[in-house]
């Protein structure tokens, strides 16, 4: 798989607000979020990401289909989730992300294929109480031949990133210098 890791330094994103879903809390939130009512592989990303020992939550998602010019597998559907640390203190640092970005880029670049890609962008975030701070914004896109043909590759790509996830949780929880507040 190809992944780039980047900062993207634009506009904060809000972490708190109407749009914003605490699946750990309750994981019937979970029927709410449209765009995992319709895509079964990112509902099942959502709900493993949020619950048991994850030290992460999602802040956000969202999905989207694409037609890229004249190519053999032109057709993309593509997904994006924001993701945050469950130690709040983790969060108002790049440090930790950097970290985690590159874990996870060094796992994702293992997966054999070209025909889906990640992007993993460290963005700024607002925080209840006007708190700043950062997030891990992931990014997929996969092709297909047609647009179902790429809707089964971007579920794949998740269940993939979804994997690399708990492998760098558990690697983190080993050393040590990873506990949930």
């Amino acid at each position: 798989m190809q992944v780039a890791v980047s900062f993207d330094s634009s506009e904060a994103i809000n972490i708190a607000g109407p749009d914003h879903y605490d699946l750990r809390a309750d994981p019937r939130e979970l029927d709410r979020i449209e765009p995992a009512r319709r895509l079964v592989a990112l509902r099942s990303f959502l709900l493993g990401v949020n619950v048991g020992d994850s030290p992460f939550a999602t802040v956000g998602c969202k999905v989207w289909k694409e037609t890229a010019g004249e190519a053999a597998e032109n057709h993309v559907c593509a997904s994006r989730v924001d993701l945050i640390f469950l130690r709040e203190s983790a969060n108002f640092g790049r440090g930790p992300y950097e970290d985690l970005a590159r874990r996870l880029a060094e796992l994702l670049e293992r997966e054999p294929g070209e025909t889906v890609r990640a992007e993993l962008r460290q963005i700024p975030a607002r925080f209840p109480v006007d708190n700043r701070g950062y997030c891990l914004r992931l990014i997929l896109y996969a092709r297909g031949a047609t647009p179902e043909q790429a809707e089964v590759r971007l579920g794949l790509g998740l269940a993939r990133v979804q994997q690399a996830l708990m492998f760098v949780a558990r690697v983190l929880r080993q050393q040590g210098g990873f506990v949930q507040d």
